[in-house]
């Protein structure tokens, strides 16, 4: 049986969280993707995407989702090819250069790392 984890008026937000909840195992089920333009017709609440996951996933889920949304913004950076990128970039779009550490934070965690990153 599935419960509703979330809901949120941005569904690409919706999407990027099931993404990563995903990604960590967890499977998600977004629901009212449409429903957004029955608002004023049907409660407002009822009418946001939502976000759903399996009974027994629900306590590791709002774990993760609480992770996820506690996670500082990085700052924005600068490439050596002069392309301005923001924080939450780690590779440059233009060139592909990784974005330089930063000193305060040691080294950039590896794509082959097992831990849940936001």
């Amino acid at each position: 049986m599935y419960r509703r984890l979330t809901s949120h008026h941005n569904l690409v937000l919706l999407d990027h969280w099931r993404n990563l909840l995903e990604s960590e195992g967890i499977p998600c089920e977004l629901r009212n993707r449409l429903l957004g333009s029955a608002a004023g017709e049907l409660p407002v609440n009822d009418c946001e995407p939502q976000l759903w996951v399996a009974e027994h996933n629900l306590a590791r889920a709002r774990q993760l989702l609480a992770h996820i949304e506690a996670a500082p913004a990085q700052p924005d950076w600068q490439c050596a090819c002069g392309e301005r990128l923001e924080g939450s970039f780690s590779e440059c779009w233009s060139c592909g250069a990784s974005a330089p550490m930063r000193d305060d934070a040691g080294p950039r965690e590896q794509d082959d790392d097992r831990e849940f990153v936001a």
